[in-house]
């Protein structure tokens, strides 16, 4: 059963997002503190110290130096169980007019490596979701979405399967989609309730995006079905094959960007004016 809570406006989800990229912006510089002490104390006997993704954190902050291509990928992966709209490197693309499949020349690549089961990539969209609009709009970035399921949660496959669905069959929705299962994902961490994990909740995200109800009625059928899984499996090759170690990653045409320099709903554009 769908939840009977009131949804957050987004007013509500972008201070949530707000005062959660605060508490990212803290726990980074714990860990940057840690780091530098163990760095300092492996020095002595000539130890690299490699500091790993603690247990069910999906997280990259910092700019570990990874290079991903900053260029949007020019091919249609063109793959059964693939969203038609999508590249083949499991990709979708925006540009101007928020079109899926667009993209706007000479533009700044903006890459956005996500897992929708990570309550860290659904802060990141929640809190930046209206700039990169913006940006987009206005021709400065071409926005470039990877999913992918490093997490190995079911939660994955089942937005995955309904993205998939709304970007072949209503894919004018399919931002907004994105944007309402990464809200709704919010609110299921928040209440640490798995409970809320239904085709009923991502029908009421669907709506709520303005998803044609004849598509979220298909929901069940096709996360039943797992009808979008090579679309999982593509994403994470291209995840595995760039070497990339967390999620969310963000890139600026190619270059990693530390998350704890944009926790503010215009740290994008920040980062962009500055470049």
């Amino acid at each position: 059963m769908a939840s009977n809570s009131p949804r957050p406006t987004k007013a509500e989800r972008r201070s949530a997002a707000r005062a959660q990229a605060q508490a990212l912006r803290e726990e980074q510089e714990r860990k940057e503190r840690r780091a530098k002490i163990t760095r300092r104390s492996l020095l002595g006997v000539g130890a690299l110290a490699v500091v790993g993704i603690g247990a069910g954190l999906a997280y990259s902050a910092r700019d570990d130096g990874s290079q991903g291509a900053a260029a949007v990928a020019t091919d249609k992966a063109d793959k059964k169980g693939v969203p038609s709209v999508v590249m083949s490197d499991g990709s979708w693309t925006y540009g101007k007019g928020m079109v899926a499949g667009t993209a706007n020349e000479g533009a700044t690549v903006l890459d956005v490596y996500f897992d929708y089961s990570c309550h860290f990539c659904a802060t990141f969209e929640t809190l930046h979701a209206d700039e990169i609009a913006d940006l987009v709009n206005a021709g400065t970035v071409t926005l470039v979405l990877h999913p992918c399921k490093i997490l190995g949660m079911d939660w994955t496959d089942m937005v995955m399967n309904a993205q998939g669905l709304v970007l072949d069959e209503d894919p004018e929705h399919a931002l907004e989609f994105h944007n309402t299962a990464s809200a709704l994902f919010t609110k299921i961490y928040s209440a640490q309730d798995t409970s809320m994990m239904t085709v009923d909740n991502l029908v009421a995200a669907a709506d709520e995006a303005g998803v044609k109800e004849e598509v979220s009625a298909k929901f069940a059928d096709a996360i039943k079905a797992n009808t979008y899984s090579a679309w999982t499996e593509l994403g994470n090759e291209t995840f595995q094959d760039k070497g990339l170690t967390g999620t969310p990653t963000i890139q600026l045409d190619g270059e990693s960007v530390d998350l704890g320099s944009i926790g503010t709903s215009t740290g994008l554009t920040d980062l962009i004016k500055k470049g």
